[in-house]
């Protein structure tokens, strides 16, 4: 997967059931899980990549993903090996429920 670094992106990240699970930006910042850490957790850094967990399924996984990675490139390919659907872009919401 090319990944350009001059510019910042997105990647939205799907499960094999096509359930948004992860979003991901090549710009340096946090690991944020889908629940909120326990009070005085210090956050999780990664010097290049923020991810955004949107299901705490899949929050071990992607954090024991994150850690073998050393590279935005390495961590997209490592979740398409993992099974995931990554897909550049922002997520996007398929349906809205109605009430």
């Amino acid at each position: 997967m090319n990944v350009p670094m001059d510019e910042p992106l997105i990647w939205s990240v799907f499960d094999s059931e096509e359930r948004l699970v992860l979003a991901i930006s090549n710009v340096p910042g946090e690991f944020n899980f889908a629940r909120l850490p326990d009070v005085g957790a210090d956050p999780l850094f990664c010097d290049f990549a923020t991810l955004q967990c949107y299901t705490s399924e899949v929050e071990s996984e992607a954090l024991g993903i994150l850690t073998k990675s050393r590279s935005v490139k390495q961590l997209l390919d490592y979740l398409h090996d993992a099974g995931f659907r990554v897909v550049e872009g922002r997520p996007q919401v398929a349906k809205i429920a109605r009430l």
